[in-house]
């Protein structure tokens, strides 16, 4: 077997070359599931019927003389606060260590709560 003589100069080049055609193993990519809450927000709709989802509610906006418009969009309201809280019953002892249980988010993750007022007839969803 013959050798074959590289100057020191290239035998750097030569491996980085070597190690950067050599396979890599890819992972493929993991696509965050999106929630079906979410699906179809801001779509103009009549009713709620119109809405991809059963969670949300169509709202109509109304004019400058507060006459509602035929045309409403879908919207997610956030779920209510005693949604995922333990009913207190009087003379029971109430669980207050770490242990206990947390209630769950009232939106989908990347959506936040915007609370009723200006405008806003109920408390909804928007992404952040």
């Amino acid at each position: 077997m013959k050798k074959i003589f590289v100057p020191s100069r290239l035998r750097g080049a030569l491996l980085l070359f070597a190690f950067a055609a050599a396979p890599i193993q890819a992972r493929p990519a993991r696509k965050i599931p999106r929630d079906p809450r979410t699906v179809g927000l801001g779509r103009n709709c009549r009713q709620n019927a119109d809405c991809n989802h059963h969670g949300q509610r169509c709202i109509k906006e109304s004019d400058a003389n507060g006459k509602p418009k035929d045309q409403g969009f879908c919207v997610l309201p956030c779920a209510s606060f005693e949604l995922g809280t333990t009913k207190v019953v009087p003379g029971a002892p109430v669980d207050t260590s770490k242990k206990a249980k947390k209630p769950p988010p009232r939106c989908p993750p990347k959506y936040q709560c915007r609370s009723a007022g200006a405008g806003v007839p109920i408390d909804m969803c928007v992404k952040e």
